[in-house]
């Protein structure tokens, strides 16, 4: 049996939709990317640049105007690899594009995002999605890949039937060298890559260090150690069962992960808003509701928000 070949939007032109879609792209896929501003210009004109530890790349990629896009509703899969913070905002933009067949591919950190969509779109259009990866957007159209991990998706609905496209672009991103995996287990996943971003991203941007800076600072280190612990009893007061794999290595990260900066740190450097509620706010709600403690969760997500304000 030929391949399939895939009708693919990326909505969210960053490192990870600018990675994945560039990738897809080279694998023949019909991918249109969806950009304004700087991006837009840039993909009209120049080719998308993929920098990457597993071979650099580049190629001229289809694009649409993200402030007047032409109603389409046949796309199998639409990447949402926007930041938490937009999701309201690029609704209807996902309306123009989800069809009756399309399913929403949710890369967004933190979790809520997925079940926001699914209120909106029906939980059968969605599939979760966690990228455990270290991309970098060095400039509008220009990606970094620094640090190899792995994509896991999942159909957001439980106990959906198999769905042979989702399996394709399985195939074609294995084909293409990277590592994905489809997952009945997505919103565990979704905690699972949670407790890294909670653990590393608040504490490195409020102190401007990347992860291998605050680690090897006591005071930080000791921090550190106590959100993820905070974030652990949350979890297993909700039931989420964390798997070992996760928490072994949380404080132990390999190099290249020590010298990463991340995408909170990002954000607040280039003025840009933190996605505070998704990653931390999501998790005192979550403490509220099965009476948990994480004073020192609240008290980095109150710092932070008034250095959100600030930085506005």
């Amino acid at each position: 049996m030929g391949r399939v070949f895939l009708k693919i939007a990326v909505l969210g032109a960053g490192a990870i939709g600018c990675y994945y879609g560039g990738v897809l792209a080279k694998e023949k896929m019909d991918v249109t990317f969806i950009a304004k501003g700087q991006t837009l210009e840039r993909l009209r004109n120049h080719e998308l640049v993929v920098k990457s530890i597993n071979g650099n790349f580049s190629l001229p990629v289809n694009v649409s105007d993200a402030e007047q896009l032409a109603k389409d509703d046949a796309f199998d899969f639409i990447l949402l690899a926007i930041k938490s913070t937009a999701l309201e905002a690029v609704i209807p933009e996902l309306r123009a594009v989800v069809g009756p067949k399309t399913k929403v591919i949710c890369l967004l950190n933190g979790i809520g995002n997925e079940e926001r969509l699914a209120e909106v779109f029906g939980a059968d259009h969605i599939v979760g999605g966690s990228a455990f990866i270290s991309i970098i957007r060095e400039a509008p159209g220009v990606v970094n890949h620094v640090g190899d991990g792995k994509l896991v998706i999942g159909e957001w609905q439980e106990n959906a039937e198999k769905n042979a496209k989702l399996y394709e672009l399985e195939k074609a991103l294995l084909h293409a060298g990277t590592t994905v995996q489809i997952s009945k287990h997505i919103r565990q996943i979704k905690w699972e890559k949670l407790l890294w971003n909670i653990t590393y991203n608040p504490l490195t941007a409020l102190t401007k260090t990347r992860v291998g800076e605050a680690l090897k600072d006591p005071d930080l280190n000791g921090l550190l150690k106590r959100v993820s612990e905070e974030f652990l009893s949350v979890a297993e007061k909700s039931g989420i069962a964390i798997r070992e794999q996760y928490k072994a290595g949380l404080l132990f990260p390999d190099e290249k992960i020590q010298n990463h900066k991340t995408s909170m740190l990002q954000d607040l450097e280039n003025g840009r808003a933190m996605e505070l509620d998704a990653i931390l706010g999501f998790v005192i709600q979550t403490a509220e509701q099965c009476a948990a403690q994480v004073p020192t969760i609240e008290t980095i997500y109150h710092l932070l928000q008034f250095m959100d304000r600030q930085n506005q």
